[in-house]
């Protein structure tokens, strides 16, 4: 079969679209190359020559179609990177070349599936949350967003943790997913080694919360004020 390289295909006049890649898709064909037989031979087409590797949008050599871009969540990823996971072997080791922007996870705190309390700089959860998404970000992303408080949180702040039954991310207020992201921000720019860029992300539920948010956080771009720390968009 022939194959397409839709990158080929972008016009640089428009905004480059970022495909999300599913964590469920990338499993089987991560499982599969490294040797596991996950899919059913008789379920995968004649034309694919038994090899599922040509679903892999990223692979330049063996794809069927081709994309050099996309978008990955640190919130489906598997974040321990001292281990290999054949689960995340597209994205660890995708091609040279390729461009994959990390998502922080901050939707996943919103959900309260990372349970700490985001305010408390002192809380040992969130610190190895933010330590994790961190590294995971320097090793494997070329850019990726900062670990923000979505403003969306405050509707969910009612829904307790099931261990300590208070509140799973303890957000009531948008001074309060302000503090938080503060405290998030700073550890990035202390602690990033420079191999993943990253970008400022601004929140707010109305424009006076949107124009308080740039406020506190555009000095994280401001390199007189944090150097070559400072994030990159």
């Amino acid at each position: 079969m022939e194959q397409i390289n839709l990158s080929n295909s972008h016009n640089p006049d428009w905004a480059l679209f970022l495909p999300a890649v599913s964590s469920f898709f990338i499993a089987g064909l991560g499982k599969q190359r490294e040797g596991e037989n996950y899919f059913d031979p008789a379920r995968i087409p004649a034309a694919f020559n038994g090899d599922v590797e040509c679903l892999n949008f990223l692979n330049s050599k063996q794809g069927l179609y081709t994309y050099k871009w996309g978008l990955y969540s640190a919130g489906h990823a598997n974040l321990d990177i001292t281990k290999d996971d054949a689960c995340e072997s597209i994205i660890r080791k995708r091609e040279e070349g390729t461009f994959m922007l990390g998502d922080s996870g901050g939707f996943q705190i919103l959900k309260c599936q990372w349970p700490a309390d985001w305010k408390d700089p002192n809380c040992p959860r969130a610190m190895k949350k933010r330590q994790q998404v961190l590294t995971w970000m320097d090793e494997y992303m070329d850019y990726g967003m900062c670990l923000d408080i979505p403003s969306q949180s405050l509707t969910t702040y009612h829904i307790k943790d099931k261990k300590t039954g208070t509140s799973a991310h303890g957000i009531s207020t948008i001074e309060e997913a302000i503090t938080a992201t503060h405290i998030n921000n700073e550890y990035f720019v202390a602690n990033r080694d420079g191999r993943c860029k990253f970008l400022n992300v601004l929140q707010g539920r109305n424009h006076t919360q949107s124009d308080d948010w740039y406020e506190e956080m555009k000095k994280y771009c401001d390199t007189n004020v944090y150097g070559d720390k400072a994030f990159n968009g």
